[in-house]
């Protein structure tokens, strides 16, 4: 298999459709990117023995070639091809298992386990939903993969919900915040608003995002707290602002607006 850089080729490509063109703006050259990447990918290359540069992977219809091929170029440090990547996503279910176990390897670079990860992601399998409930309830600190997993899971993981939800109390601190994040997005599990409610209680420092994570859980048994926290005495300006409009969000009534002077950030924007 050769490894060629298209990055490299499609720069030198848009340097001489610059030149053939004098005279644009930086705009102009702007919006003409995807006029620019659509004809060099249909124009047949000197480089690639006369094959267009979009129809190039093509020829590979072994998963494995082409997971070989991902891993080349990682492993050199070269650009992934875009065709490369739409030809793995346009096979779909054929690569969906050797992305898992690339994705799952931990010895792997974590650039390579991202790609993996995003072209699961693109894919839209099933696959993976297994190995990113284990990458977001045993996360112990704040990393790429564990987020890009949490991300996946918020848009296409209704059906683990539960199971995120079971392993909340034996997660880090980092980790439960990513579960109640993607519970919020698929509402009906009671113990979400109940344990979102008690860090509202009891973790001052991160108030509007717990008061936020309720009014997107969309749970109006929410609103009695959450009425009652507009008025504790210890809240910032900037608490307020979000409690209020979890508040609204849920359909409740905020009242009349709290001032909050010698806050710095009400005091602000009081000027404006």
């Amino acid at each position: 298999m050769r490894i060629y850089d298209f990055d490299a080729k499609f720069f030198d490509y848009c340097r001489t459709w610059m030149a053939l063109h004098p005279g644009l703006t930086e705009k102009q050259v702007e919006d003409s990117y995807n006029e620019i990447m659509l004809s060099w990918l249909n124009a047949p290359a000197k480089w690639l023995d006369g094959v267009c540069p979009g129809e190039y992977f093509t020829r590979y219809t072994d998963p494995k070639d082409l997971l070989k091929l991902l891993q080349e170029y990682d492993k050199r440090d070269i650009g992934l091809p875009e065709p490369l990547y739409s030809r793995i996503v346009q096979l779909g279910e054929a690569c969906a298992q050797g992305l898992v176990k690339l994705a799952s390897n931990e010895d792997a670079p974590e650039t390579l386990r991202a790609t993996a990860i995003a072209l699961l992601r693109d894919i839209g399998t099933d696959a993976p939903k297994a190995l990113f409930v284990d990458m977001v309830a045993n996360a112990r600190e704040a990393n790429e993969l564990s987020e890009m997993a949490s991300e996946i899971l918020a848009q296409q993981g209704g059906d683990v919900v539960g199971e995120l939800v079971s392993r909340y109390d034996e997660a880090s601190d980092y980790a439960r915040l990513l579960i109640l994040d993607i519970a919020c997005n698929y509402p009906g599990h009671a113990d979400v608003r109940t344990k979102i409610e008690t860090l509202l209680r009891t973790d001052p420092s991160a108030r509007p995002y717990y008061a936020s994570l309720l009014g997107k859980l969309g749970d109006p048994e929410a609103l009695p707290l959450l009425k009652d926290a507009l008025q504790w005495t210890d809240l910032t300006y900037l608490d307020y602002i979000e409690v209020r409009n979890a508040v609204e969000a849920l359909g409740g009534d905020p009242g009349e607006e709290r001032t909050f002077y010698g806050d710095p950030d009400y005091e602000a924007m009081r000027l404006v």
